[in-house]
């Protein structure tokens, strides 16, 4: 089970606190707690994660490079939180059922698992059903009640609500740039470069001919069904892939390259079902996606 998922929301809080404000001092105060509690809550969050997050200098507490990457997610669930106490009801209004979900492969993998770990302690009667599908699900047939999408769907019995964008960057794992080089805008230096992409709409290959570079399609050296797995294949070191900057933010053995490219960003669309709205578990649900997934975009 991924980490994330058991950690205490107290930690949470204090990691947050203490990066934005800089001491336990500070911290505590923002939080109206002392600093041996906010303390506490970072050893054990440290311990739990099993990486240092701060280093402590006469300057105060300095986050370590982990510490940083992990601020920016730390961060959105913080005020998907905080939003969350404020328009959401109590654990004790009996809230309970499944709620069905379903979101991109990448998505699916990558986002949802802290977002949902964070609802489900807030609301412990609300259960999880998770589609991992890129293709659009029929939320009027009822094979889902909520959908995250990254095209907008069209149909008149839907609710759809573009809730963010996604930004999208070129990557390569550490591993790969220590064997290869950092990829730099030359052609001929590219070509020594490795490539993937993600079929059948093969993003990089129409994208390098439009930039009149078709040759470049030739690096490419594996395609996959989906962005997930094209992005397990950048970090295991294959090749150079696109991914949502998201999702590249948070693993810290990976660099963005080629950053003069700018790939593209997608809509983040929430969509449900006009009759199924109004029931409350799947109101909560959509509205503390909707604020998360708004948190983490641009």
């Amino acid at each position: 089970m991924d980490p994330l998922h058991r950690m205490s929301w107290d930690w949470i809080k204090s990691f947050v606190a203490v990066a934005e404000q800089g001491s336990l001092a500070a911290a505590a105060q923002r939080l109206q707690t002392n600093a041996a509690t906010v303390s506490r809550h970072i050893a054990a969050l440290e311990k739990h994660l099993g990486i240092e997050l701060f280093v402590r200098s006469r300057q105060g507490m300095q986050p370590t490079l982990p510490a940083q990457q992990f601020l920016a997610p730390a961060q959105a669930m913080h005020g998907a939180m905080h939003q969350l106490s404020l328009g959401v009801a109590a654990k004790d209004t009996g809230l309970k059922g499944v709620v069905r979900i379903s979101a991109s492969v990448t998505i699916a993998n990558f986002i949802l698992p802290d977002l949902l770990g964070v609802l489900h302690s807030l609301q412990p009667g609300i259960h999880f059903e998770v589609v991992a599908v890129d293709s659009l699900s029929n939320l009027h047939k009822r094979e889902a009640d909520i959908a995250i999408r990254l095209t907008q769907p069209v149909h008149s019995e839907l609710i759809a609500k573009r809730v963010a964008w996604f930004d999208l960057g070129l990557y390569a794992s550490h591993a790969y740039l220590a064997r290869h080089g950092t990829p730099r805008m030359d052609p001929q230096q590219l070509l020594r470069h490795r490539f993937i992409d993600v079929s059948p709409q093969h993003p990089l290959r129409e994208g390098f001919a439009k930039s009149g570079l078709p040759q470049l399609g030739d690096c490419i050296v594996c395609a996959c069904s989906d962005h997930a797995s094209a992005w397990q294949m950048a970090r295991s070191g294959l090749g150079i892939a696109s991914s949502l900057k998201v999702v590249a933010q948070r693993e810290a053995l990976v660099s963005e390259v080629l950053t003069e490219v700018q790939p593209g960003r997608f809509p983040v669309w929430l969509v449900t079902h006009k009759e199924l709205r109004q029931q409350p578990r799947l109101r909560v649900v959509a509205d503390y996606l909707a604020q998360a997934l708004k948190s983490l975009g641009s």
